[in-house]
């Protein structure tokens, strides 16, 4: 017999309360928050500007974080009521009712570096390439026009990966399909757990036939991924079999595509396509100009890049002049040089990272 606590899902299943409780418990949820909103504040308040992200960049992120968690909700709930039959609680067919995200926030699931950087480099990449469309006046069919000489299934599978990026609406967006399979699978889990912890609490299913559905959920969801279509991964692989051309960084550049512009210097600067977008992306343009440096990137190529990067950015007519004087003067031995960290294999950056955190830290 189905309670209506099965149905409410408030705070991931537990009942609402109602009547005078709901006043306590309204009371008791301000007393519960106060420190943590008083912290989070503390914490931005003196947060300096330059890693603080935008508004924009914050709606974006959460947008795409809430897409993201619908998806793997959806895919989990469709794939047990498939494998329940009858035996499957009727509110798992109630998609209006969220059981993960309140898991979630509670267990703090979400907060999660490598998930958030991916979220971040999505949220960039569509803003940098939809500005410089727009200021170009150039629509995405357009932009996709850049011809290479690159294999033709490599060159639909990167368009195919490029409309993945956007919603219905335009914004962007970021899909199961493009997260790399270490992170997919620990969200899995992790979505296998909250489900289990549900339905422990307000459903009277066989713990067995539970815990076995939720398995071979994720199982099944684990063998049909693919990280190889990912956005990154497929650039990377096109950038990889096209010869080194400066005049195609720029096409590429000025019409938009700039996860591909970024995998085509991460590979002439042998670096991953994570920190490639991360310099490239720079919006004092600082790191780009090194990177377009050290791998000896023409003035006459680099300086569209930089001019237009600088509008994209908003810089002022005095900043990129400074920008550009500065390009020409950098040895490209000494730019090298400054990427070079970047080269390390990651586990070894992320400890080098961590061990700079605990030192500023004492």
């Amino acid at each position: 017999m189905w309670s209506t606590m099965a149905l409410s899902a408030l705070e991931g299943g537990e009942a609402a309360p109602s009547g005078p409780d709901r006043l306590l418990a309204d009371a008791a949820q301000v007393a519960r928050q106060a420190d943590a909103r008083l912290t989070a504040a503390l914490h931005d308040l003196f947060l300096p500007d330059f890693v603080r992200p935008t508004d924009s960049q914050r709606a974006a992120m959460a947008q795409m974080l809430d897409g993201l968690v619908r998806e793997l909700e959806r895919e989990l709930r469709a794939s047990l009521v498939t494998r329940l039959g009858p035996e499957a609680p009727p509110v798992l067919e109630v998609e209006r009712i969220p059981i993960l995200r309140p898991i979630f926030d509670r267990a703090g699931v979400l907060r999660d570096r490598d998930l958030v950087g991916l979220l971040l480099t999505r949220a960039e990449e569509c803003r940098i390439g939809q500005t410089i469309r727009r200021v170009a006046d150039l629509n995405p069919r357009e932009a996709a026009a850049v011809r290479f000489d690159a294999p033709e299934e490599l060159q639909t599978a990167l368009l195919t990966a490029e409309v993945r990026r956007f919603g219905d609406m335009g914004e962007p967006r970021f899909a199961l399909a493009d997260l790399p399979a270490e992170l997919l699978h620990r969200l899995l889990w992790r979505a296998a757990a909250a489900l289990r912890d549900y339905l422990e609490r307000s459903s009277s299913l066989n713990p067995a036939l539970r815990d076995e559905a939720l398995a071979a959920a994720v199982g099944e969801r684990m063998a049909a991924h693919d990280e190889g279509r990912s956005l990154a991964a497929v650039a990377m692989r096109l950038a990889l079999t096209t010869p080194a051309d400066d005049l195609l960084l720029v096409e590429l550049f000025q019409g938009g595509r700039f996860s591909l512009f970024a995998a085509m210097l991460a590979v002439r600067a042998r670096l991953e396509f994570g920190p490639a977008f991360l310099l490239a992306a720079d919006p004092t343009l600082g790191a780009l100009a090194v990177l377009l440096r050290a791998i000896e990137v023409p003035t006459q190529a680099a300086a569209p890049i930089l001019l237009q990067m600088a509008a994209v950015n908003g810089l002022s007519d005095l900043k990129l002049e400074e920008r550009v004087n500065d390009f020409l003067d950098l040895d490209a031995d000494a730019a090298r040089e400054a990427i070079r960290p970047w080269q390390l294999d990651r586990a070894f950056r992320d400890a080098i990272a961590d061990i700079g955190r605990e030192r500023r830290a004492q």
